[in-house]
């Protein structure tokens, strides 16, 4: 038996590991770009055994195989995956996106300079796409399936017009072997993706367009790709940095503002401006679903209604996310009533020192350090971000985790309360005395 039909052999017995392999990195695509709001087809496939046995046979005589582990080696396609945008305009976006969430080893931009003479004199550049050879974070993977992450799997990002005519050349081209098709069959396949490039040149301006019209009109965000859309160009003209823009997900975002009613760009913007466009570590997302919250706890309500909406009808959810964050189980609804009245009477303690914060009243002074002692400071800041875990993050916190923090959360809730007493009777006094002041100087 040669070492190609033992190879094949071997890969017929492999074949569902390379299928669910690319079912798996489609599946993080298709709802990572969904949740930030990127249209795009997903696709993905393990290579077919007739494929295989063809491109094998016709690259062995170059490789010389000795060893199915050399075809293997060789081979870097056997589970593949295409992403096919709407708008060749978001290939930066899409190639952050896949930087971000896979580990990647090795890109192929196309087209490519190659010493294969062509049959054909070609006026248009060909195919057009960037290739990436990349492997699963284990992080991103079950327990049991944690042994994909040492495969490979090659990514295309292309348009789906580019994707479409690649299609039509590859079958008719390659598969053959170059050279089999008459003048007139080049000819056409060339004219044909010069249609292709014209085609992407029209969705380009198609993009353009549509973002003008989103960024000037005042009506509300049709959906969340409208609403990314802004966002990533509101970051990119604000942003002090050449960096590209940490989105998030907006289809949360996008519910959470409807039910709200912020869901347009004037009463958006107010909220905007008090976001960091240069943060690389919190999303636009979630700064701006925070900068609302502070400004009204009884929006809290709305967000989890916001999370069971998207959560209920998304075809890549975690069980999480169709579950209210009040919930009793695991003592999630304690934790969160506990966290949002201190974070409420903190705003209105630290809100009360801010507006009064030209007095020279030394007790005014003391009562604002104690609120904020290094120690406290430092302990909320830890059980805050068990508040963002329950808000964005992929898992909940553990029950342990949460019951601990609301034990701490309900110790410092009285002295919060008596520290309010406090500052309210202090800033009265304040008031009676400049009336007193103000009333003599008459």
């Amino acid at each position: 038996m040669s070492v190609i039909e033992q190879f094949l052999n071997d890969y017929r017995n492999k074949v569902n590991m390379y299928e669910k392999l690319a079912q798996l990195c489609a599946y993080q695509c298709e709802s990572g770009l969904k949740r930030i709001g990127l249209r795009a087809l997903v696709t993905f496939r393990a290579k077919r055994l007739d494929s295989l046995m063809e491109k094998v046979t016709a690259r062995a005589g170059k490789k010389q195989y000795k060893t199915i582990e050399d075809i293997y080696e060789d081979i870097v396609d056997l589970a593949g995956v295409r992403i096919a945008l709407y708008f060749p305009g978001d290939r930066d976006e899409v190639d952050t996106f896949i930087r971000s969430n896979f580990n990647v080893e090795l890109t192929k931009d196309f087209p490519r300079e190659t010493d294969f003479v062509q049959p054909y004199p070609k006026r248009f550049a060909g195919y057009s796409a960037r290739h990436y050879r990349l492997r699963l974070k284990e992080s991103t993977l079950s327990d049991e399936d944690k042994h994909f992450a040492n495969h490979v799997i090659e990514l295309q990002l292309g348009s789906v017009l580019m994707h479409a005519w690649a299609e039509v050349e590859h079958d008719l081209v390659y598969k053959p072997r170059p050279g089999l098709l008459s003048h007139d069959e080049y000819a056409i396949l060339d004219e044909l993706n010069g249609l292709m490039h014209a085609g992407e040149i029209a969705l380009e301006r198609l993009q353009r367009a549509v973002k003008r019209r989103i960024n000037t009109e005042l009506q509300p965000f049709s959906n969340h790709y409208e609403l990314s859309s802004y966002l990533y160009d509101y970051l990119k003209l604000t942003a002090k940095e050449d960096i590209e823009p940490f989105i998030g997900r907006t289809d949360v975002l996008f519910c959470f503002l409807q039910l709200i009613g912020c869901d347009s760009i004037p009463k958006l913007e107010p909220y905007l401006r008090r976001c960091s466009p240069n943060s690389k570590q919190r999303p636009i997302a979630e700064q701006i679903i925070d900068q609302i919250l502070m400004e009204n706890d009884d929006f809290y309500k709305a967000y989890n209604e916001a999370r069971l909406i998207v959560g209920k009808t998304d075809p890549f959810g975690a069980p999480h996310e169709a579950l209210s964050y009040f919930t009793d189980k695991r003592g999630l609804g304690l934790f969160m009533r506990q966290w949002i009245a201190v974070e409420n009477i903190i705003g209105h303690i630290l809100g009360n020192a801010l507006l009064n914060g030209d007095s020279n009243l030394e007790p005014l002074q003391q009562v604002r350090d104690r609120i904020v002692d290094k120690e406290t400071l430092e302990r909320l800041n830890q059980i805050r971000q068990l508040r963002n875990q329950i808000l964005y993050g992929d898992e909940w916190p553990s029950e342990e985790e949460l019951m601990e923090a609301g034990k701490f959360l309900e110790s410092v809730m009285d002295d919060l309360v008596k520290e309010n007493l406090e500052m309210e009777r202090l800033i009265s006094r304040e008031v009676r005395i400049n009336g007193e002041h103000q009333s003599s100087e008459m």
